[in-house]
């Protein structure tokens, strides 16, 4: 077996901790691989399948060998009920779901937001099937604490893929449906109050606010249905900030 010291590549590619370094290459197999400068080397994925190449148990992820299982196991039964994920499998999704947040951010900074979209929504579909079948309930919770962050970076892919297919209200309606699932996921927590706090309700808000400043601005009169339909549902936070709004329009509309 013959070893490779890295020296040379790292000294043609030094790593800055000021940002995420990422680069597409295609390798030796003829593949495309996603790369990573990371402090102490150079992280490499594969674009396609599973970020670490690999097939567990002849399936192309690990959260579909587990599928397949409740399918079998429901087949057999007649029912889902008794199938569940143990402490030893849910630890291997954990490292199936750190793999693909790698490669999706990853893809975020290379502005690949088609592949953002399906590797954030694998994770999303991952967190659902260990909160589901999880046996232990702290297992499901060691994941459900990313749930946030993994909803917020879909709708930023989201948002900017309809922006560069030159759909801002697109954009604006993806921001804000991630927003709404935010808030509920802390609601059935039974923590509205971390709504507020949420680093990632800042990111969105944030692009909310830039998507909406670009926006021609609405008729009056469509704020004032949007109005009355927030007090009908009782939602006076949006309520109040649209009627700043529309008092501060200019009078000829």
């Amino acid at each position: 077996m013959s070893f490779v010291d890295l020296k040379e590549a790292l000294l043609d590619w030094p790593y800055d901790s000021d940002k995420i370094s990422v680069r597409k290459i295609r390798g030796a197999d003829g593949l495309i691989k996603i790369q990573q400068r990371v402090e102490l080397g150079i992280v490499q994925m594969f674009a396609e399948g599973r970020p670490d190449g690999g097939r567990p148990f002849g399936h192309d992820t690990l959260l579909d060998h587990h599928r397949a299982r409740l399918a079998e196991y429901e087949n057999r039964n007649g029912t889902v009920v008794g199938f569940g994920l143990s402490a030893e499998e849910c630890r291997q999704l954990r490292e199936e779901a750190s793999q693909y947040y790698r490669r999706y951010v990853a893809y975020f900074v290379l502005e690949d937001y088609d592949r953002v979209i399906e590797d954030t929504q694998h994770n999303l579909n991952l967190l659902d099937f260990v909160r589901d079948h999880a046996l232990d309930p702290e297992d499901a919770r060691r994941l459900e604490v990313f749930r946030p962050y993994v909803v917020m970076m879909n709708a930023r892919a989201q948002a900017h893929l309809a922006l560069r297919e030159g759909h801002a209200n697109s954009a604006l309606a993806h921001v804000n449906r991630g927003l709404i699932t935010i808030r509920e996921i802390y609601d059935e927590r039974g923590e509205p109050e971390a709504y507020e706090r949420s680093e990632e309700v800042r990111i969105l808000c944030n692009m909310r606010a830039k998507l909406a400043s670009d926006l021609p601005a609405p008729p009056r009169s469509n704020l004032r249905e949007k109005l009355r339909r927030a007090i009908e549902d009782e939602r006076f936070e949006e309520a109040a900030r649209l009627r700043d709004e529309i008092d501060g329009m200019p009078d000829q509309d």
